[in-house]
């Protein structure tokens, strides 16, 4: 039977490239199967190995530390026991000579802290004492005339409630009202230099005049205030006139409000007035 070289030609180009790469793809798998069958051959050993080496040099160290640390015999312990007594006797001795010292100076230590307490506590009162006569001698030497000759419309109230007309409420109240017409006039309390001179959005035109550790306070003006600020004015000085300018206060009677601070806390002005 005669090949032709056409037909044989198109056979290569058609189904032999397929068969090839299939050939190719059979020598690759065996080879792979040939190479992990052999490498795992070879691991296998090696674990062997490895499993023998352990087990030698456990015995061996096994019997170096056998031979290392021999057994104590009677006679050492005996040594070590006496030796242990000795060094407990000497602790013994040792910690009733240092309690001793130590109840000693603690005892010490109480007496002189008991010795300072007594001190400290009559130092205290002494201070104590200095200070309320010097409390009761500033407060003695300040001495108020009232802004205006008035009946009081609202009391003095920080630590109670008082009820305000115009509020319709029960409420804190600052300073004292005092009675007086629209248009009298307002005259300082004390002596001092005036510091503010503004209008408050609910007591009206106010006047600051500054004395020491004392603020007095003059609220509800009219707008024809007569000091200003850093102007010294002396007891009994026309400052301003009663209007109705608070707004907190206008369903009141006609009056000034009148505030007095002491190291800007509010305090009693009615006790001050002579």
């Amino acid at each position: 039977m005669r090949i032709n070289r056409d037909d044989l030609a198109r056979f290569f180009d058609r189904k032999g490239f397929y068969l090839i790469l299939f050939l190719c793809i059979v020598v690759v798998a065996v080879t792979a199967v040939y190479v992990t069958n052999n490498n795992l051959k070879k691991m296998a050993e090696l674990n062997t190995a490895q499993e023998k080496l352990s087990t030698t040099n456990a015995n061996s160290i096994s019997k170096n530390l056998i031979t290392e640390y021999p057994t104590t015999n009677n006679s050492s312990s005996a040594v070590k026991e006496e030796s242990k007594t000795k060094v407990e006797n000497t602790k013994s001795k040792g910690v009733a000579s240092s309690n001793k010292s130590v109840a000693s100076s603690v005892s010490d230590k109480a007496a002189s802290t008991k010795t300072q307490e007594s001190n400290a506590l009559n130092t205290m009162s002494n201070n104590v004492a200095v200070s309320t006569e010097a409390k009761s001698e500033n407060d003695t030497t300040l001495s108020l005339i009232k802004p205006v000759n008035g009946d009081v419309v609202m009391e003095f109230a920080v630590t109670k409630l008082t009820y305000s007309k115009t509020l319709d409420e029960w409420t804190t109240h600052k300073g004292v009202d005092l009675k007086a017409d629209i248009g009298t006039d307002v005259v300082a309390a004390m002596g001092g230099v005036v510091t503010k001179v503004y209008n408050d959005s609910r007591l009206g035109n106010t006047v600051e005049i500054k004395n020491g550790t004392y603020i007095a306070r003059y609220s509800n003006l009219d707008e024809n205030i007569d000091v200003k600020v850093g102007q010294a004015v002396e007891k009994g000085s026309v400052i301003g006139k009663v209007g109705n300018t608070a707004k907190f206060e206008i369903a009141e009677d006609p009056h000034v409000h009148f505030e007095l601070l002491k190291d800007g806390t509010y305090i009693d002005p009615m006790q001050y007035f002579k």
